[in-house]
């Protein structure tokens, strides 16, 4: 039992040290936002591209477990106010972004053709990635860009 409340007083701690936190500094902004974004990345690169459009709600599953987590984690991160409206808006394309990924999951799961899924989504993403992209780019945080 102590053991238990020894980890809800360290859980409660971690969520107030991180209410009301000071911004980051550019430099640690672009340091923890690498970092989140490498570690996504690497893990979407050992997905598999799926050998038949029936692997398909499987492959974007499995992306939507990896972008889920990496966007809270985006969402945490405090920018300095010279970039926190550009840091929002590329925060709010990468939510965009999963959202799309999401809906097209549960098209194909909802008996969609894949192929007629995955073209729709593409048309959906263009837009809202070279937003993320150029995002990403005007705060020197190459790792987050998609490619």
């Amino acid at each position: 039992m102590s053991r238990r409340l020894a980890a809800v007083a360290l859980v409660g701690a971690l969520v107030l040290a991180g209410c009301g936190s000071k911004p980051l500094s550019s430099g640690e902004l672009q340091s923890q936002a690498t970092r989140v974004c490498t570690l996504a990345s690497q893990q979407t690169n050992r997905i598999r591209t799926p050998a038949s459009p029936a692997g398909t709600a499987v492959f974007l599953r499995q992306g939507i477990a990896v972008l889920t987590p990496a966007l809270a984690q985006l969402r945490r991160l405090r920018a300095p106010s010279d970039v926190a409206d550009v840091y929002t808006a590329s925060v709010k394309a990468f939510a965009e972004k999963l959202g799309f990924l999401r809906a097209a999951e549960r098209d194909i799961a909802g008996g969609q053709d894949p192929v007629a899924a995955m073209q729709t989504l593409q048309e959906q993403l263009s837009p809202i990635v070279s937003q993320e992209n150029g995002g990403w780019q005007a705060l020197d945080i190459p790792a987050c860009i998609n490619h």
